[in-house]
């Protein structure tokens, strides 16, 4: 196998950009979770008091949960089709003896 750039260096833009999609769509979705397991204990009751709110919180909350869910397919779908590409490339690449 050739020792270019390519070969060695392995983060491409496309693979950044998956890996912090998956990172900010974990995030969300933890978040989400967080809020809706606080929302249903005691501390809850205090914050979330008001039935209006409580209508606009779990609206809000399954925004957030469908968002996370986006991102992390969309991450995960640009890792995945940048190993392909480098995997691809690199099998192709001339051999030096």
């Amino acid at each position: 196998m050739k020792e270019t750039q390519e070969t060695l260096n392995f983060t491409t833009m496309p693979l950044i950009s998956g890996i912090l999609l998956l990172i900010f769509g974990t995030f969300i979705f933890i978040f989400a979770r967080w809020r809706r397991n606080n929302r249903r204990k005691l501390v809850g009751i205090n914050e979330f008091s008001c039935p209006d709110r409580m209508v606009n919180t779990k609206g809000t909350e399954k925004i957030l949960r469908f968002l996370a869910i986006i991102l992390l397919l969309s991450g995960f779908i640009l890792v995945t089709f940048e190993a392909l590409r480098t995997e691809g490339s690199a099998r192709d690449e001339v051999t030096v003896s």
